[in-house]
């Protein structure tokens, strides 16, 4: 059994151990098989140690520079700038960057060709990830958007200094077809989720206030504007003084109805949000957050299931205090 024994063989310990058998060869009183069994190598691992040590006059280790990168140093500050200017700017149909079209891209401007699979190394180094691109809709207008948090969110700020409440409002479906995420299964083997034919879906209108509270009604079928007043009066109901609803432009916010009723109470106002911009309201985060880590890959036999399961969703949302965490963190973007 060998006298020296490495817990792991890391590079580190390799060369310790090269090291501790360098003064049992420079003392030449061991045979190569002495040291061989002592330190849990071939004989011929010794032989190699001991034509190292003749070559070199030592057996540290030496490090491996490589290949000489075939982008210079500038070359790669000049494809930073290439990628941050966006992959439309360069010709592409979309502004999506693939290692394939990467791969083109230098090829064109630098007259280097790589293989698409080591680009992803040289987009790494450049401080490039991969990552899940979030969907903005083509109709959206950038300019509307952002007069809006210029001149809105800070009168919003305003309301709430002098004692308003803001309530981010906003409604979503939930389907028996489930909501399908990564999971673990046998290399090769793709797990399999069981859906009912029937898609059935429940609907939720809800919003948190700027206090941190959550509100939410799930009802069967889609949202209506009777739905929507019933929701304010509950909001009426539960929250003293001036109440601000944040909310977009869906049918139902500006149905005569709604409108009407909106009139009647003083201290209810709404605020409409530019359209097509959702990240504008903090409650899309709390239905992003219910799908992906409560509902992911549940499926539902019947809507009675579902409805108790966003039960459980609504109490984890609280017990979490999400919408307070997701308040505090949209005032402090907006100062």
């Amino acid at each position: 059994m060998p006298g020296w024994q490495p817990t792991h063989y890391s590079r580190a310990q390799l060369e310790e151990r090269r090291l501790a058998a360098l003064a049992w060869i420079e003392r030449g009183t061991h045979r190569s098989q002495e040291i061989a069994n002592h330190f849990g190598v071939s004989i011929h691992t010794v032989y190699t140690w001991k034509a190292r040590l003749r070559r070199n006059g030592g057996l540290q280790a030496t490090i491996a520079s490589g290949a000489t990168s075939r982008l210079t140093a500038a070359q790669h500050e000049q494809l930073r700038t290439f990628l941050r200017e966006g992959a439309v700017h360069h010709g592409f149909p979309d502004p999506t960057w693939t290692t394939r079209r990467v791969t083109d891209l230098i090829g064109r401007h630098f007259d280097v060709w790589y293989h698409h699979d080591h680009v992803r190394k040289i987009l790494r180094q450049l401080g490039f990830t991969p990552q899940m691109p979030d969907g903005r809709a083509a109709e959206r207008n950038e300019l509307r958007i952002a007069s809006w948090k210029e001149q809105v969110a800070p009168e919003l700020e305003k309301k709430v200094a002098e004692g308003a409440t803001l309530v981010y409002l906003d409604e979503v479906g939930f389907s028996l077809k489930g909501v399908r995420r990564h999971t673990w299964s046998t290399r090769g083997v793709t797990p399999l989720v069981t859906l009912p034919a029937n898609w059935e879906k429940l609907s939720t209108i809800g919003a948190i206030t700027s206090d941190g509270r959550l509100f939410q009604q799930t009802k069967s079928g889609a949202i209506r504007s009777g739905d929507v007043i019933r929701f304010f009066q509950h909001l009426l109901r539960h929250v003293q003084g001036e109440i601000v609803v944040v909310l977009d432009n869906a049918g139902i916010h500006r149905a005569k109805a709604t409108q009407a009723f909106v009139g009647l109470h003083e201290r209810l106002s709404l605020v409409f949000l530019p359209p097509y911009a959702p990240e504008l309201n903090p409650i899309e985060l709390v239905w992003a957050y219910v799908k992906r880590n409560v509902l992911g890959n549940f499926c539902a036999r019947s809507v009675s299931e579902l409805k108790a399961k966003l039960v459980t969703a609504w109490q984890r949302v609280r017990y979490i205090d999400l919408p307070r965490q997701l308040m505090n963190a949209n005032l402090c973007r907006d100062q």
